[in-house]
């Protein structure tokens, strides 16, 4: 096993071995209450979960988010599940980057997920179904389409279970899925779809990319004022940044600034979900002053948490802004879509 398959040195190995032994046993006796449908409650509208198997890094929020906006553009209202994890003044960080760019979703947060969902059906009659964000583990809640995520290296699939490797469970768990959809590729892996096949039964039924579709420039001017710019993304060409990145995988965020031209001169070196606070944006800012950086390039999910405290940086904030693009299975996915949420020329998703 390699150290982008490990979470934990060498050194620990016999005792992580034990436990994720430990750990296997018990995701194998949840999983088998759950295939008998034991604790299983149906929602009434249509279901689409979107997890992996993994932890963390595999792009879950954009998909989310173009599942999403396609149910939208088909006329159904949809309910954005999530656990809310680190969440402050109840909403997540993905919660509020969901909230920033996609205001006519709706969102329903809390770790006791199926209560949130149903309190916040119970006072919203439009919505007309559920996307469960990171759901292929909470099996509590039926769903009509089960989405496994997978990330284009596929390092992970290759590991042992937490805590000895990434995985939340085995790779043969994504059988159950209805259909794996590998991200971050650049192109069509036939090695990593023999291997999803050897696992799901079935080839990926899609491969996307996530790619910067353009940036939004924050700054703030001698007067006070906020100003928020768009800018191509060769904007970034030859400019030094400072990368802050709380996500699970924060080396390729900053991989990706410098593909597009960016001098990385100093980067954060911060955990997924990270919190900031005025604090800690004051010493992220000196470090990026130190290294003589022209800008701070973060993602979304961090500029969420860090806007209130934008006038301590001084600095231009950068935020690119994601979009998946297909390589391959674009329409076969939509039409499993448009057959849960129906067409906005006939008529309104009904609860079941």
């Amino acid at each position: 096993m390699n150290a982008d398959e490990r979470l934990l040195p060498t050194w620990c190995d016999p005792a992580a071995r034990i436990a994720a032994a430990a750990y296997g046993a018990v995701v194998r006796v949840r999983n088998a209450r759950f295939d008998r449908g034991v604790g299983v409650h149906s929602l009434g509208v249509p279901v689409v979960s979107v997890g992996n198997i993994e932890m963390g890094g595999t792009g879950k929020s954009p998909v989310v988010r173009w599942i999403a906006a396609h149910a939208l553009a088909r006329g159904c209202v949809p309910l954005i599940a999530l656990r809310g994890y680190r969440s402050h003044g109840g909403l997540s960080d993905e919660a509020s980057e969901h909230q920033l760019l996609l205001p006519n979703a709706r969102l329903a947060v809390g770790a006791r997920r199926l209560d949130a969902i149903r309190h916040v059906m119970s006072d919203d009659a439009s919505i007309g179904c559920v996307i469960l964000d990171d759901g292929f583990q909470h099996r509590r809640i039926a769903r009509d389409l089960d989405l496994v995520l997978v990330d284009a290296r596929g390092r992970a699939l290759r590991g042992g279970l937490l805590p000895l490797g990434r995985l939340r469970e085995s790779g043969l768990g994504m059988a159950r899925a209805s259909a794996v959809i590998v991200t971050r590729a650049s192109a069509v892996d036939a090695q990593l779809s023999s291997l999803v096949e050897s696992m799901h039964g079935r080839p990926p039924l899609a491969w996307c990319e996530h790619a910067w579709a353009a940036l939004s420039t924050f700054a703030v001017e001698p007067c006070g004022r906020r100003t928020c710019v768009s800018q191509p993304v060769e904007w970034l060409r030859g400019r030094r940044v400072s990368v802050w990145a709380g996500v699970g995988r924060p080396d390729d965020f900053a991989e990706q600034s410098r593909a597009c031209g960016a001098e990385v001169v100093h980067a954060a070196g911060l955990r997924d979900h990270a919190r900031y606070g005025r604090t800690r944006v004051a010493q992220l800012t000196v470090a990026a002053r130190a290294a003589r950086a022209e800008a701070v390039v973060m993602t979304m999910k961090d500029w969420v948490k860090v806007a209130p405290d934008h006038l301590v940086i001084g600095l231009p904030v950068i935020v690119p802004r994601l979009e998946i693009r297909f390589l391959v299975g674009e329409t076969e996915l939509r039409r499993l879509l448009d057959t849960l949420f129906g067409d906005a020329l006939g008529s309104a998703p009904v609860r079941r």
